[in-house]
Order: C-alpha cells, then structure tokens, then sequence
C-alpha cells in the first residue's frame, strides 16, 4: 500500500456534515465574481441556511466595484477556509448563481435570520432605516466542494 507523499498538502474530500458544519460555523469567506475576463475577489460575510448561502453588500456610493460585478443569475463562487495549522485545515468551495434579495422579497427574512446568526454581521445593517443601504443576495449552489488536512483523519 502506497501512502500519497501530497496528502498533507491537497487534502482528502470532506464529508457532508463537515462542510456543512463549517459553512454554518465560519461566517465569512472570499466570494469571486467575474465580468467576462476580469476577475474580482472580496471578503464578505455571509450566513447558510442548510441549502443556500446569504451575503449583503453595503451600498457605500454611487459606484461600487462589487455592484458592477454582481447581477441576477451570474455565477459566483464563495471559498470559505477553516485554517488551524499547517496540517489540520478545511476548505469549502461553493458556486453557483447569485440572485437579489429585497426587502420586499419573501426570502429576505431568511436573509436577515441567517445573517443575524453569524457573528461577523449585524442586523443594525438591515434595520428600517438603514435597509435602503442594504443589497441582500442568495448564492444557490450547483456544487459544494470540501477538502480537509486533519489530524487523526485518513
């Protein structure tokens, strides 16, 4: 039996409990958008409701980088990573479509459930008078991939 040299480094696929336990545990992630070949990464924080991913952007002038990336139906990708040691880490890869949520939407409620629960957003953001400043979006993924280096684990 031949032990894989890299598997310290590329990690093994992580178990469907572990990535949903880490999307629900983490809070923040990188999500990446691209607008035909130019790409564009930033740090978000986000809540997961078991099935999709929900994030708010601040509107903080009449341009904003992150708008002009994100629209309905374009593809996005958020890496959310749970880094320890060198040897003992997770990194979960969600992609899929963004789609608005607004303060009318039926789903904005989830939005604001699910954001009120995580630790790196407030839910001051999206109270009624500050909700004009406030784009909600829901990423619903096609695909969730997880890898793991733990230590203990094979």
């Amino acid at each position: 039996m031949t032990t894989d040299p890299y598997g310290p480094w590329t990690g093994t696929p992580m178990d469907d409990p572990d990535v949903d336990a880490l999307l629900r545990s983490s809070g923040w992630g990188v999500l990446s958008l691209a607008d035909d070949d130019e790409p564009y990464s930033v740090p978000i924080s986000f809540g997961y409701d078991g099935e999709d991913v929900y994030f708010a952007f601040l509107r903080t002038g009449e341009t904003s980088r992150k708008s002009a990336f994100v629209a309905d139906g374009k593809t996005a990708r958020l890496l959310v990573t749970g880094v320890r040691a060198r040897f003992d880490w997770q990194s979960v890869a969600v992609t899929g479509p963004v789609q608005a949520v607004d303060s009318d939407d039926d789903r904005w409620e989830v939005l604001v459930d699910v954001l009120d629960e995580n630790p790196w957003f407030s839910s001051a953001f999206v109270d009624a008078e500050s909700v004009a400043g406030v784009r909600g979006w829901r990423l619903e993924p096609d695909s969730v991939h997880g890898l793991e280096v733990r230590p203990g684990r094979e």
